[in-house]
């Protein structure tokens, strides 16, 4: 996979999880940061797509519909749901991962929830793109 490939999986995969509510979140993309991660033991990048809004109406169904959306896509899912505080109240998250596709995440509470969106690791030196 070339380095193009892998920001386009990551984008597409991006793209689909904030048109899930579009009214919600902002359609762009976001500058991705590169990551360092290694493939066989040699120095690779990953691309790292992050979007956030503020005090979203409905957290929960928010991240539930990313969660299907993913598992439709085939990717297994880790869901949780913990009580911080009074100003927080509940944290919906769920974390999306699959052979050979972007990992993917979600977050929200009644104060902010993000999406985040890692494309796989391919070769290549993260700080040509830093």
């Amino acid at each position: 996979m070339t380095i193009e490939e892998a920001q386009a999986g990551a984008i597409v995969e991006l793209r689909s999880t904030l048109a899930l509510a579009p009214d919600k979140w902002p359609q762009g993309v976001p500058r991705a940061a590169a990551y360092d991660c290694r493939i066989d033991g040699e120095r690779a990048v990953q691309f790292g797509y992050y979007v956030e809004v503020d005090a979203p109406d409905d957290p929960r169904t928010l991240v539930a519909q990313a969660g299907q959306h993913w598992e439709r896509e085939g990717y297994e899912l880790s869901k949780t749901q913990t009580e911080m505080d009074t100003a927080t109240g509940q944290v919906y998250a769920v974390v999306a991962r699959a052979n050979g596709k972007p990992r993917a995440s979600m977050t929200a509470t009644k104060v902010r929830a993000h999406v985040n969106v890692d494309s796989r690791c391919v070769l290549g030196d993260p700080d040509e793109y830093r």
